[in-house]
């Protein structure tokens, strides 16, 4: 009876940590994160996929309430830009057509970390959103080349790795116990 209890008792431990760390990769799927450095530039990606466009509208916002980027009928338009990110935005309109709205987000600064959304509108009748979270860093010292400027985004390999990880310390540990 006891021994029962015990086996059980492990069992349901383990199933709750993998829950846990399932949890954690999807989390982290669903909104990626990219690390940019002060003074820098980053690239924020937004894929519409294979879908071709009839009409090229998209739109770069910054926690929902800052207008960073609009393409309007294939057309830039900086009407009504927040003059936050005048002369330090840009996009790549050769990619448009094969459905690339990444912006280029230059001259980074502090305030510039948080939640930027790419909205894409009129694939086939259905609007498409994509955000990334930001984070700034102060660039670390003693290096003179440009870093990576997605460097905090973390392979779905990497979390696999980190996954299988934790699933063996956490058997050893069962094992041992």
């Amino acid at each position: 009876m006891i021994i029962n209890l015990y086996i059980m008792t492990r069992s349901v431990l383990l199933i709750c940590f993998f829950i846990l760390l399932l949890n954690e990769v999807f989390a982290k799927e669903s909104v990626p994160t990219v690390q940019g450095f002060i003074g820098d530039s980053v690239v924020l990606q937004c894929h519409s996929g294979n879908v071709q466009l009839k009409s090229i509208t998209a739109h770069w916002r910054y926690n929902d309430i800052k207008n960073v980027y609009d393409i309007e009928d294939g057309k830039v338009s900086i009407v009504d830009q927040d003059r936050v990110y005048r002369d330090r935005t840009e996009m790549f309109p050769a990619e448009y057509m094969k459905g690339n709205f990444s912006l280029k987000l230059g001259k980074l600064q502090n305030t510039d970390g948080g939640s930027y959304c790419c909205f894409i509108a009129n694939i086939a009748y259905i609007n498409k959103q994509q955000c990334t979270q930001l984070q700034i860093k102060e660039k670390p010292r003693g290096i003179q080349e440009k870093p990576d400027s997605n460097r905090g985004v973390e392979s779905k390999a990497e979390r696999i790795v980190s996954l299988l990880f934790h699933f063996f310390a956490v058997s050893i540990l069962l094992c041992v116990l």
